[in-house]
């Protein structure tokens, strides 16, 4: 550990050290307050739609399934789409230079688009690979990619896809946010610079559209699109979060065949069919043991209770609360541990029935009061 002025700057012994950059000086420059029409006036403001509905300039995506699902294939399909300016499952779609950074298997991505006959989609080749574990470095792969694809034709937009995101964090896990947070927020930011779409191809274990929990990029990208086992041999395209239309839907099916490629077999989609339905929602969260405890304790607290007000109003109706601080202090001498976490425990209890429209909490006592919705109490 070594002390720079007010600094302290921690290194691991055997590493050289290296005296951080000086911070800058003086006033920042640069910065203005703008309007929606001067912000959209500047050079890549306006973002286009790409895919309608689903994909604009400037953002970067998800394309996840689990392995075997058919990620690459569906991904050739979209560049294909996108190259030809055809819809893509009903969409309309804007002509795309496309370029394909193949860091699992370039082989096998040109297998498929020799499969279905695609000469114009680019397979980027890079001596030093697509080296995401080093941001700085892959970034600016990945900047010059940018420029040759936008020199190819100006007036196309432009796509970088990555394959996958596993394979260019050098097998490292996508969930260690070590690796994966630097590595995504440099190609979302050049994405938004450059005005282009980067989609990054991802493994995930999602079985349905409900497992989401460590899954997901959806912390950095606009658009999440999820391959999930349907019925048959068919896929379900599922739409998890969209910046740019509705989300947490199905947009379509696809299936997939097998072509010969010389020695070996490409796997492409054989039919893909628009079918858009808003998905399952995931079930709704019943009352923890926590909240059933203050449920309890509520409903014996009313029963007891002798004060009787009118919270809205002197014409509205008279109804039979109970203090908060009486219920808090019943719950505590029931429940195990901690006073903070009981206090958690409780304030976590309480609002899930105020949410759920059961009880009203409103001033009265010293903490507050609660008393049932819609229940007209009468007597002294």
């Amino acid at each position: 550990m070594v002390a720079l002025g007010e600094k302290v700057i921690q290194f691991r012994p055997g590493e050289p050290f290296r005296k951080p950059d000086p911070e800058p000086q003086g006033e920042p420059a640069g910065i203005r307050l703008l309007s929606f029409e001067e912000y959209k006036s500047k050079q890549f403001g306006t973002a286009d739609a790409m895919i309608k509905g689903l994909v604009r300039t400037g953002t970067l995506i998800a394309v996840g399934g689990r392995p075997g699902a058919g990620k690459t294939a569906l991904m050739v399909a979209i560049a294909d789409a996108l190259d030809k300016g055809e819809p893509f499952l009903g969409r309309e779609t804007k002509e795309t230079t496309v370029a394909y950074i193949a860091a699992e298997d370039g082989g096998d991505v040109a297998n498929r688009l020799e499969a279905i006959g695609n000469t114009s989609i680019k397979i980027v080749d890079s001596p030093d690979g697509f080296p995401l574990t080093k941001p700085k470095q892959a970034a600016a792969i990945a900047r010059e990619v940018v420029r040759q694809a936008k020199a190819l034709d100006p007036d196309r937009h432009v796509l970088l896809v990555v394959d996958t995101l596993r394979a260019a964090l050098g097998g490292q896990s996508v969930l260690d946010d070590k690796y994966t947070s630097p590595a995504l927020n440099a190609l979302r930011e050049i994405a938004e610079a450059e005005g282009v779409v980067i989609a990054v191809l991802n493994h995930t274990n999602r079985e349905n559209n409900k497992a989401t929990k460590g899954e997901t990029l959806e912390a950095v990208t606009a658009l999440e699109l999820v391959l999930l086992d349907g019925e048959g041999d068919w896929h379900t395209v599922y739409v998890g979060k969209n910046r740019s239309g509705p989300s947490h839907r199905n947009i379509g099916k696809v299936r997939y065949t097998s072509v010969q490629i010389g020695d070996v077999t490409a796997a492409i989609i054989e039919e893909m069919v628009a079918d858009e339905t808003a998905a399952d929602a995931p079930k709704e969260r019943g009352p923890s043991d926590n909240a059933k405890m203050v449920r309890e304790i509520i409903a014996t607290a009313l029963l007891d209770s002798r004060d009787f007000i009118r919270p809205y109003g002197s014409d509205g109706p008279q109804v039979k609360a109970a203090e908060i601080s009486d219920i808090r202090a019943k719950f505590y001498a029931r429940r195990e541990g901690k006073p903070d976490s009981k206090l958690k425990a409780f304030t976590r209890a309480l609002n899930y029935w105020t949410e759920k429209g059961w009880l009203v909490r409103g001033d009265f006592g010293v903490e507050g009061a609660v008393w049932l919705s819609g229940r007209e109490v009468s007597g002294a």
